[in-house]
């Protein structure tokens, strides 16, 4: 995958996480056309540049922790 591509999809998961409409890991995987695994890294890598990101599973998301 290019960087630039990348980024793009990094944007995206994390507007997904601002409005906690991921999905779980399988489908989030899926809305931004990578492996589960990959969603996975992308995740912690928000979580690594501070953002408090939390798998909610009453909501089956992930999301901002408040």
């Amino acid at each position: 995958m290019k960087f630039d591509e990348y980024l793009e999809k990094l944007n995206k998961l994390q507007k997904l996480v601002n409005i906690s409409n991921t999905g779980s890991p399988k489908d989030l995987a899926k809305k931004l056309d990578v492996s589960e695994r990959t969603a996975r890294r992308m995740v912690q890598k928000l979580r690594h540049h501070k953002l408090p990101v939390v798998f909610n599973r009453k909501i089956n998301s992930y999301e901002i922790k408040n």
